[in-house]
C-alpha cells in the first residue's frame, strides 16, 4: 500500500460479465454460468486470480464513428454510467467490447447488414491478426480502420450496466471500473488470450465462490462480490434483464482498507463486516 494522500488517480476501465446457460445435471433445467479468466502469475494486477474480461480505456476508444456502433443513445448511457460526457460513455462501452474480444475472443458485433459474427469468421486471418494486434504489449493499435474495412458494427446494446467499482485509496494501482453484463453470442466460442491470461473456465457463480473458499482459486474482493450478486439469478437472461432494468446495485462502490487484529482487510461501504482482500 501507499499513503492515501499519495494514491494515484483511478484509471477509467470496463469489465464484462459474459453470461450463458448450460444444461444442469440430468438435462432437466438450465443454470447460469459466467466466463472467468485466470490472470498470468506475473501480471502487475491480480496475478493468478480469476477475473472477468476487461481493461483500461484507450485513447482511441473515445473516437469511434457513429457508423461503427449501434445501441441506445449515448446521452442515456452517460446518465446511467455517471460520467460527464457522451464521449466518456462511448469510451467505456467500446472498451468493454474491445477487451472482451482481446481477452476471450468473443466479439459483441455484427456486420453492417445485420449479419451475426460466427466462429468461422473469428478464425479467419483478418480477425486473428486484429486480435493479435490488440494483444500486443508496448504498442497501441486503433482498430477503428479494421472495423470499417470489415464492415463491423459494435453492438453496444448487448451490454447492460451491472455495477461500478473503484479501487480503494492507498493501492499502487487504482481503477474506476464499470461492470457490464452481456449474453454470450450464439455461434461464437470463448478462447482465452494465452498472454495476460493462462486459462479460462465457465463457472456457476456459487461454484466459483465455493472453490475460492476451499483455496482452489484466487478471487479478489470485487469479483467475489459480483459473483455473489450474480448467484441470485437462475438464468443468464434473468441476470441481463435485471441489469438492463436497473434492478441490481449500480451505486458507486469504493471499499476501504482496514486492519483487523493486525490483518489487512477490505471494507465494503454498504456492508457491515470487512473481508480478506
Amino acid at each position: 500500500m501507499v499513503p492515501s494522500g499519495q494514491s494515484p488517480e483511478p484509471v477509467l476501465s470496463a469489465t464484462v460479465l459474459l453470461l450463458r446457460d448450460t444444461p444442469a445435471a440430468g438435462g432437466n433445467a438450465s443454470s447460469l454460468e459466467v466466463l472467468l479468466l485466470e490472470r498470468h502469475l506475473n501480471s502487475d494486477f491480480a496475478g493468478g486470480a480469476l477475473v472477468f474480461p476487461g481493461g483500461k480505456v484507450d485513447a482511441s476508444d473515445h473516437r469511434l464513428e457513429d457508423a461503427r456502433w449501434s445501441g441506445p443513445a449515448l446521452d442515456e448511457w452517460r446518465t446511467l454510467l455517471g460520467v460527464g460526457s457522451s464521449e466518456l460513455a462511448l469510451a467505456l462501452l467500446v472498451t468493454a467490447v474491445r477487451e472482451t474480444f482481446e481477452e476471450s475472443g468473443v466479439l459483441l458485433a455484427h456486420r453492417d447488414d445485420g449479419t451475426p459474427i460466427t466462429d468461422q469468421e473469428l478464425r479467419t486471418p483478418s480477425f486473428a491478426q486484429a486480435r493479435s494486434r490488440l494483444q500486443a504489449r508496448g504498442q497501441h493499435w486503433d482498430w477503428s480502420g479494421w472495423l470499417r474495412d470489415e464492415r463491423l458494427v459494435l453492438d453496444l446494446g448487448r451490454l447492460a450496466f451491472w455495477s461500478w467499482w473503484v479501487t480503494p485509496e492507498g493501492q499502487h494501482r487504482r481503477f474506476d471500473t464499470r461492470f457490464f453484463a452481456a449474453l454470450m453470442p450464439a455461434g461464437q466460442t470463448a478462447d482465452h488470450d494465452d498472454l495476460e491470461t493462462t486459462s479460462m473456465r465457465w463457472c456457476a457463480p456459487a461454484e466459483a465462490l465455493e472453490a475460492q473458499a476451499r483455496g482452489e482459486f484466487t478471487v479478489i474482493f470485487p469479483t467475489r462480490c459480483n459473483l455473489r450478486d450474480l448467484a441470485h439469478f437462475s438464468t443468464a437472461a434473468d441476470a441481463w434483464d435485471a441489469a438492463h432494468d436497473g434492478e441490481v446495485d449500480q451505486r458507486r462502490i469504493q471499499p476501504s482498507m482496514v486492519r483487523v487484529d493486525g490483518r489487512l482487510m477490505v471494507q465494503h461501504p454498504y456492508l457491515p463486516d470487512p473481508e480478506p482482500v
